[in-house]
């Protein structure tokens, strides 16, 4: 057993072991459990019941991941994205006077024309397409985003909607744990210790628990009704002109949004292939990724995405699609332990998201190697991340500045990085519309 797994996921050649694997799944699904809270309580706000959010999310977050370990073979997450359930539940629904019904129906158009570009191969000419250095400086920026988050969740920062507003409470129970599982997971990683990502969530849990830093509160109730949001995903809404923006939104986070998680989450690894630069597999990757999308809006859910703190598992040694694997079993047992999830609250996994953005920055000889647009590159995109909370503008920005250097020295731009900015400047455009 032990040996076809190793050959079926190359875990030996990758430099693991199906333990590490199994640790990093765990790590990975305790990162991002608080999704399964989260998302009933996000969509609730549009009008839908929690409890068929809760088994729509449970369901194709399960399924997506699954489906990435065995097919993809890699060792990310997938779940419900909060930049889209918020923008479902806020902007389309409330705002803009949707229906719940009709915002599934966004999520699920949006779903479609991601799939439509990654079975023309769009998005991997996109990915082939991003300069070298500025793979690496999506890697810093990644690293960015999850300390930004880790900061928000822990209360450190105060944030005005997407965007920081000042310093929070220093002191809070909510930043005492980011302290200690930070510390936790730099002492562990310093002496060797493997489960170093893992035991430093537990060890914060079990602080937050101590001072009474949890949501005892469970998110829905189980039952027959869960299943009633099935199928009640509203197609017609693409005939409304209004739609057209929400589906071109939804897409382009999503699209982009992975696209950088992918190339982030990896380029410090050994996921990407030294012969070829890229990450392998990487068709299969992104066709889970749209897929799930519109399996989810089906089921109940909004956008199914590659979850940023994936980036957890991989910092904890995962480097095969066995680590997916493993998260979505546990993603499956949810059904029956949800209640139990309020005990490894959101803050306690915030030392390991500052952990794991400290470890996907770029060396200082990588920087000193740049140019002085992949410079400009390397100090933009970041402070992008950290002013607007966005990947999207911040890729946005780096391909901005490298179509300005093929420009000045006089070369033609690749015409899908042109392309690439135009529709990401049009989709920010349409955000700031709406």
């Amino acid at each position: 057993m032990k040996d076809a797994l190793d050959r079926f996921f190359d875990i030996t050649r990758l430099g693991s072991t199906i333990r590490i694997e199994v640790l990093a799944g765990f790590s990975t699904f305790l990162s991002l459990s608080y999704i399964f809270v989260v998302n009933p309580a996000i969509l609730s706000e549009a009008g839908m019941d929690k409890s068929p959010v809760l088994f729509a999310t449970i369901l194709a977050s399960a399924l997506a991941t699954l489906v990435m370990g065995l097919w993809a073979r890699l060792p990310f997450a997938l779940s419900t994205g909060l930049e889209m359930n918020a923008y479902v539940a806020f902007v389309a629904v409330q705002g803009l006077g949707f229906t719940w019904q009709e915002g599934l129906g966004l999520v699920f158009w949006s779903g479609v024309v991601f799939m439509i570009l990654t079975l023309l191969r769009v998005r991997k000419s996109i990915i082939t397409a991003i300069p070298v250095p500025m793979k690496s400086t999506l890697s810093l920026s990644v690293g960015f985003f999850l300390v930004l988050i880790a900061a928000k969740l822990s209360g450190v920062l105060t944030f005005d909607g997407l965007y920081v507003s000042g310093i929070g409470d220093l002191f809070s129970p909510t930043a005492i744990a980011l302290y200690i599982g930070g510390a936790l997971v730099f002492l562990f990683s310093a002496v060797k210790i493997r489960a170093a990502v893992l035991l430093s969530i537990i060890g914060s849990a079990l602080y937050c628990n101590i001072v009474g830093a949890t949501d005892l509160t469970p998110p829905a109730e189980t039952g027959p009704h869960m299943l009633s949001a099935i199928g009640a995903v509203d197609l017609s809404v693409i005939a409304r002109p209004a739609a057209i923006s929400g589906i071109i939104i939804l897409f382009l986070v999503d699209f982009y949004g992975s696209i950088a998680k992918f190339i982030g989450l990896t380029m410090q690894t050994s996921i990407v292939d030294q012969s070829t630069g890229q990450v392998p597999r990487t068709k299969q990757a992104l066709s889970v990724d749209g897929v799930a999308t519109m399996v989810g809006a089906t089921l109940g859910t909004s956008s199914v995405t590659t979850f940023v703190e994936s980036g957890v598992g991989i910092g904890a040694g995962g480097r095969t699609g066995l680590t997916a694997v493993t998260c979505s079993i546990f993603m499956l047992l949810c059904f029956f332990i949800v209640p139990l999830l309020a005990y490894v609250p959101v803050a306690a996994t915030t030392g390991a998201l500052v952990f794991v953005g400290i470890k996907l920055m770029p060396s200082r000889a990588t920087f000193s190697a740049y140019d002085g647009f992949a410079k400009l590159a390397a100090i933009a995109m970041p402070a992008i991340v950290v002013f607007s909370f966005s990947l999207e503008k911040a890729m946005l920005a780096g391909f901005l500045i490298y179509i300005v250097r093929d420009m000045a020295q006089k070369r033609r731009p690749n015409p899908y990085v042109a392309a690439s900015a135009a529709a990401l400047a049009i989709g920010v455009a349409l955000q700031a519309a709406n």
